[in-house]
């Protein structure tokens, strides 16, 4: 069945909710995958389009139809011309259907509601310049913050935490002039710590294992607590106390260690932690390789557990052997190098300059006595000291750097012991 603008729209002014329910349903259903409407709407019956419906829900005080309602302008809020002619009132208006506005709604709180505004809102986030300014001076972020204190609550759904996060996200990625505020006035980075370790687990068992497995859903709360947590601490990195330091990366020990369901999840959450990492002061590596206790079956040296040195040695190595491929296969291997292969670089070779038994460890690793493969060219193979040198020829300038000074680290610093090896 082929969708009727025309008619849906003459449904919508009819004000006959028994009509507009199912015209409403059948718009959902047929464009939930659309994300450009110039073939079915022009600019002016867009915005005609979005002001009805958002009347609708101004007037209509039934839930069900409501998160209707609202799953319509999700759709077409996809549409960057409609995001930026929204005006202030409709933000402070879908901020209140979120749970988020300045005066907290009364009543039972409708999750179904609360989620279609929270994505609606993320979508304008996103495509609209105008929104965030919007966002911005609307204090909102507290009533997040406030909501995730409340994260370990079982009474709130999974979604609705997620888009709180990636609401936020969004808003401190698109906002920077209130990270600062965000930070200080609202405590952000305790109650995210506070949220990740209540989600995940995290620091709250003697030891962390690899045989403690996170969930699909930990993992994505996690992940955007990560994202969220690198946005506020980027930009304020000197004005961090140690504490809070020493705690996040008492929790980032933990993650990286943790299993997952599947290796794309368990490659998004180490991914997440490392470059989590790159903005943490290396003289506390040596947290992340406590002292050995006891006879255990880890990786050790010095009297000190490795494993986390292991974890993160073997992300490299993943990370380095797919692209390899993608650059073999696609432009976008190349566009992608950088992002996949420049945090994780970053980290091992400020963990190599501040930790001496980091670096040690890492380079009996990577860089072991030569043997054989002394007869061949260093990129050959496939090897992390293979896979490595070949990024010594990448056209990437700053890989290209990055791998040559983790390298030369690995080599103490000595020009000699680096010819040897590449």
């Amino acid at each position: 069945m082929e969708f009727e603008p025309v008619a849906f729209m003459e449904v919508l002014k009819s004000g006959v909710l028994q009509d507009i329910h199912p015209a409403l349903a059948s718009f959902c259903k047929m464009n939930a995958q659309r994300f450009s409407f110039d073939d079915i709407f022009s600019v002016e019956k867009r915005r005609i389009l979005w002001e009805d419906i958002l009347k609708l829900i101004r007037e209509c005080s039934d839930p069900s139809f409501n998160q209707l309602s609202l799953s319509s302008l999700l759709i077409l809020s996809r549409d960057k011309i409609i995001a930026e002619s929204v005006e202030e009132d409709c933000i402070e208006f879908l901020l209140r259907c979120a749970g988020l506005g300045e005066v907290s709604a009364q009543g039972e709180i409708n999750y179904d509601v609360v989620l279609a505004a929270l994505k609606c809102l993320s979508n304008l986030t996103f495509n609209s310049p105008i929104v965030q300014v919007y966002i911005s001076k609307c204090h909102c972020t507290a009533s997040i913050i406030r909501r995730l204190k409340e994260v370990s609550d079982p009474n709130i759904p999974h979604l609705v935490k997620f888009f709180d996060l990636k609401l936020l996200f969004l808003i401190t990625a698109k906002c920077p002039e209130i990270v600062n505020r965000v930070k200080n006035e609202e405590q952000a980075i305790e109650v995210l710590t506070r949220a990740l370790s209540e989600t995940t687990g995290a620091r709250q068992s003697p030891a962390a294992s690899s045989a403690y497995f996170l969930t699909v859903e930990q993992i994505d709360l996690a992940s955007e607590i990560l994202k969220v947590l690198f946005n506020i601490m980027v930009k304020n990195e000197e004005s961090i106390p140690e504490n809070q330091h020493i705690e996040i990366l008492g929790l980032l020990h933990d993650l990286l260690l943790f299993g997952a369901p599947d290796e794309k999840k368990l490659d998004d959450i180490r991914s997440h932690s490392i470059n989590l990492l790159m903005i943490i002061p290396s003289i506390l590596y040596d947290i992340l390789t406590p002292p050995l206790v006891g006879a255990q079956d880890k990786p050790q040296f010095e009297g000190k557990n490795m494993e986390i040195l292991v974890v993160m040695s073997d992300f490299l190595y993943r990370r380095l052997v797919v692209s390899r491929t993608d650059i073999a296969l696609s432009a976008v291997g190349v566009k992608n190098l950088m992002e996949n292969v420049s945090p994780i670089l970053t980290v091992l070779s400020r963990g190599c300059l501040a930790q001496r038994s980091m670096r040690k460890f890492l380079r009996n690793k990577i860089l072991p006595p030569l043997t054989d493969e002394v007869m061949q060219r260093p990129e050959m193979g496939d090897t992390s000291r293979n896979l490595l040198c070949a990024l010594l020829t990448t056209p990437i300038t700053q890989v290209r750097d990055l791998a040559a000074d983790f390298l030369f680290i690995l080599c103490k610093e000595k020009g000699n012991f680096m010819i040897r090896y590449n």
